[in-house]
């Protein structure tokens, strides 16, 4: 197996349409797909071989054509995020790995699952994405999107035009053009690093291929996407100089055998089928596909057991066929970062295999990827969470810096609305307190919203009468504290707390053009969207009160 390694750095937005969103929009992937780098290369090749017929099928192309492209010898896998500090791809986060709900994502122990499931805690799911493991330290790596609204316009006339009927019988003779739909695409400036898995034959043919320069990838290229520039390439050698077989986890398999137990993390999405020949998402087809791989590259019988643990998500994919001018049939797949442990070992010939070969179908479109043993035996492990950010340079006009700035303030606003009502709806309180004493409290949190302060609250809760202390201790929110406390942490810690209202302030962060918004803890913003909190929750328990 030779390995070619290659940045693509995105010079616009690359809209690699995925299934998600509304059927007025369409969503990019984190990242790059193999079968976008694929198409890129047999247009490259098509251009350097003028003699190829223009409507060639896939009987009449020569073997040297059906081995770059079309067989699974040379695998193009997906391009992911690359990062720059540690000079490595970044591969999915596992779906084993949790938090303590109560711990902020910045700092903390993340919990595998995958080797032991701890007792009595509430954990949450790791929400990044991508991320980089270096010893003791985890960077985690977030894509940037690019959102763009756009209308349908007539293609002659280069405006929208209205619905035109047969005066006679009202039928529609034409359908109305102006339909309004939103591109949410990767955005430009972003550096993704692919890999091409060749055979030694044809490593040769695909470094030609693979000149820096120019390249046009994902859909709407006419339309101000899909421009990207190749840029540091290189070959297998640069890993047989290290000494080392190259991997995607870059671990050695010397290192990841006889442990206590086998655990499958999928590095990509990846399509299998069961018994019946079936698409399905059943670990046990995991299990099968493993065992007819080893099977069918080493002429070896293996029965694995049944998966002890699994860690699972499930995903559609699809494509686009540019020959064909359609779609691809969408099927449903295994999502990548899913986790399966067994009990059970393999050997280093085994491993290399299966990871050199992928499991499951279209795996020379980057599909069924795999990393056998990733990580060590240990339950939990302390590291440094540091998500990284990407924002691009982007020198704006001073006529547009006050737009962006607007533009940032509004979305950053319209996040706070979500979450502020994501956070009173799991709220629930006893009915302890009077409606008059709610509608005490939503007085003064108004005279605050006018001064921006805390003051008025804060007097509140200093000068109660001991019957109406009694009913705010006597109200408790969410079975955990009295509504008195509560209210007092809000105050003490609006955000960034595992107190506060607001928990993760990271996560609203927003990015318009290179103007960031962001909450701060002492900042007039948290503490107006803090007084309408406890605003919203004494308009709640007074609700529920006279329901």
């Amino acid at each position: 197996m030779k390995v070619i390694t290659f940045l693509l750095e995105a010079k616009q937005p690359i809209l690699a349409t995925s299934f998600q969103g509304d059927p007025n929009s369409d969503v990019s992937y984190a990242y790059i797909p193999g079968s976008m780098i694929r198409g890129a290369l047999i247009s490259r090749y098509i251009k350097c071989h003028p003699e190829l017929p223009n409507n060639f099928s896939l009987e009449e192309a020569n073997k040297e054509v059906k081995r770059l492209f079309f067989n699974n010898s040379t695998r193009y896998l997906n391009a992911y995020l690359f990062c720059e500090q540690q000079k490595k791809r970044t591969l999915p986060v596992p779906l084993s790995w949790y938090k303590n709900k109560d711990e902020e994502n910045s700092s903390g122990d993340v919990l595998d699952l995958s080797q032991s499931i701890p007792e009595r805690l509430s954990l949450k799911r790791i929400s990044e994405k991508f991320c980089v493991v270096n010893e003791s330290q985890v960077i985690f790596y977030e894509d940037q999107r690019r959102i763009n609204i756009h209308n349908l316009r007539d293609r002659t006339k280069g405006r929208s035009s209205p619905t035109k009927r047969n005066p006679n019988n009202n039928q529609v003779i034409q359908e109305a053009e102006g339909a309004i739909f939103r591109y949410e695409a990767l955005d430009s400036g972003q550096i993704f690093q692919a890999v091409i898995l060749c055979d030694d034959n044809d490593r040769d043919t695909i470094e030609s291929l693979l000149k820096p320069g120019d390249i046009w990838l994902g859909g709407s290229q006419s339309a101000g996407y899909g421009h990207a520039k190749m840029i540091q390439i290189h070959t297998d050698k640069v890993h047989r100089n290290k000494g080392e077989e190259w991997s995607e986890i870059d671990i050695k398999i010397e290192n990841r055998v006889n442990r206590q137990k086998l655990i499958i993390t999928l590095l990509s999405d990846t399509i299998v089928r069961n018994d019946y020949g079936q698409v399905s998402v059943d670990p046990l087809s995991i299990k099968q596909a493993i065992e007819n791989k080893l099977e069918e590259k080493l002429k070896l019988e293996i029965n694995l057991p049944q998966p002890a643990s699994i860690f699972i998500s499930s995903t559609v994919v699809g494509g686009f066929n540019r020959k064909w001018g359609l779609p691809l049939p969408q099927v449903t797949a295994l999502s990548a970062g899913s986790v399966f442990v067994f009990d059970a070992q393999l050997t280093t010939e085994q491993i290399q295999t299966l990871e050199n070969q992928g499991i499951g179908e279209r795996c020379i479109d980057g599909f069924g990827r795999i990393a056998v043993n990733w990580l060590g035996n240990y339950e939990n492990f302390n590291i440094s969470l540091l998500k990284t950010d990407f924002y691009p340079d982007i020198n704006l006009e001073e006529q547009y810096k006050d737009l962006a700035e607007q533009i940032a303030e509004n979305i950053l606003r319209q996040r706070l609305e979500q979450c502020l009502v994501k956070q009173v709806s799991s709220i629930k309180l006893t009915e302890n307190i009077t409606n008059s004493q709610l509608s005490r409290l939503e007085i003064v949190v108004r005279q605050g919203l006018n001064t921006s302060t805390y003051l008025p609250v804060i007097e509140l809760l200093n000068n109660l009468t001991s019957k109406a202390r009694e009913q705010y201790r006597n109200t408790i929110v969410s079975g955990n504290k009295s509504l008195e406390d509560k209210i007092k942490d809000w105050l003490e810690k609006p955000i960034g707390d595992s107190k506060s209202w607001l928990i993760n302030p990271h996560e609203l962060k927003v990015n318009v053009a290179g103007v960031i918004r962001e909450i701060e803890p002492d900042s007039d913003l948290a503490r107006e969207y803090t007084l309408r909190f406890i605003m919203a929750v004494a308009k709640k328990a007074k609700k529920e009160k006279n329901q």
